[in-house]
């Protein structure tokens, strides 16, 4: 990997950012060519069912679209720094959704066929997809967050920066898989309806096991990755240990989810599958959450640390905000709070306040305090001296 393009200042912060097209590097044309080519299997994959199915085909495009979207709205939500360009979303989730499931589909099918003759065609109609899936799928989506990492290494400067690009990796894989399942069953539904497996689809797959599925995983094993770039001091033994510990625990729970643990308990109903699901993805979100969190909170002592180092003047950012500066939801509680009290007015400026705040810091950590900062300090002071008059000065 050629070295980053960043110089740094007087305190050795990092000083400007690698862009994610990088053409005078391999890994960013390895990763160009193997979207597009997932590109075209992917089209190929569903043209049959746009001429079989075509109400499916579009109803599920636009469903699992907006699907897609309500997670990326949560993932630039937990992002305060705003650390990635929306490109960033945009190649992981395709990477996940077109360069992984490219691969993954033969892979499976080749290993399933290893098993079966190995062992029997019956252990591979059981334990198949336990063994297949969480082999070629997880080792497939994390190394799209590598590709990604390797075409700008600077751009992740903290845990949750590389958490975000391998959660939508592994949502861009779950989508394409969960519009696949969509298809294929009203293909094959026993009723002349091209909209119940749609909506059948998107509350089994969607919303009982949308938390814990492929995002989860990767989210997991992402983890492992984020912390061996960020702790070169430590010892590369420990530091490929961990990644390879984040990614075991990645795959046991992509094993458990798929294997048939726990199924002799329900009769197969629609209630009973459901509490299955639920289930059998508590602990996956648990850990997913554990994962998150840490993250979240590094992130937050990253965002101090910049702002006390680039923007240590009170009237900018006051004690009060200081405090809530790295909690989301601290801060949305904030603005919530600030409405119900003064109006929508309040809140909309104090949104617009905190926002100004945060790409403030960014701006700074990313290129020091200037004339490119200038801006978003006139546009501080401004929103301040508007919003106080509406609350007294309170908040």
């Amino acid at each position: 990997m050629s070295s980053p393009a960043f110089e740094q200042d007087d305190a050795g912060w990092p000083v400007g950012t690698d862009s994610f097209f990088q053409p005078q590097r391999a890994a960013f044309w390895v990763l160009t060519a193997l979207i597009v080519n997932g590109l075209f299997y992917t089209v190929s994959m569903f043209s049959m069912g746009f001429r079989v199915v075509p109400v499916t085909a579009f109803l599920g495009l636009l469903v699992w679209g907006l699907y897609s979207l309500a997670f990326f709205q949560a993932f630039r939500t937990l992002d305060l720094l705003e650390q990635h360009p929306p490109e960033a979303y945009v190649l992981a989730f395709a990477w996940g959704g077109m360069g992984a499931v490219y691969f993954a589909a033969p892979a499976n099918i080749a290993i399933q066929s290893l098993c079966a003759k190995l062992v029997s065609p019956e252990f591979v109609a059981v334990w198949g997809a336990a063994i297949a899936g969480p082999i070629t799928e997880e080792f497939l989506k994390l190394a799209g967050v590598i590709l990604l990492v390797l075409v700008a290494r600077n751009q992740f400067q903290t845990y949750l920066s590389v958490l975000i690009v391998g959660a939508m990796a592994g949502l861009g894989f779950q989508v394409i898989e969960n519009l696949s399942y969509t298809v294929n069953s009203s293909m094959h539904f026993p009723l002349e309806n091209q909209v119940y497996p749609v909506l059948l689809n998107l509350l089994t797959r969607g919303l009982l096991s949308g938390l814990w599925s492929h995002a989860a995983y990767t989210t997991i094993a992402s983890f492992g990755v984020a912390w061996f770039l960020l702790h070169p001091e430590r010892p590369m033994v420990m530091r490929i240990a961990c990644a390879l510990l984040c990614f075991g625990l990645a795959w046991a729970m992509h094993f458990v989810w798929n294997a048939p643990f726990l199924e002799d308990l329900f009769d197969g109903g629609y209630g009973e599958m459901a509490v299955l699901l639920i289930v059998k993805g508590i602990p996956v979100v648990i850990a997913a959450g554990l994962f998150w969190r840490v993250a979240v909170r590094e992130n937050g002592t990253y965002l101090h640390a910049l702002a006390a180092w680039f923007v240590p003047e009170r009237e900018l950012i006051r004690d009060d905000e200081w405090v809530r500066l790295g909690a989301p939801m601290q801060r949305y509680k904030v603005r919530r709070e600030m409405g119900w009290t003064f109006g929508w007015k309040a809140r909309r400026l104090k949104t617009q306040l905190q926002r100004e705040q945060l790409r403030l810091i960014r701006k700074a950590g990313t290129y020091g305090r200037g004339a490119q900062t200038l801006r978003h300090e006139v546009a501080i002071r401004r929103l301040r001296a508007e919003l106080d008059p509406l609350i007294g000065a309170k908040a």
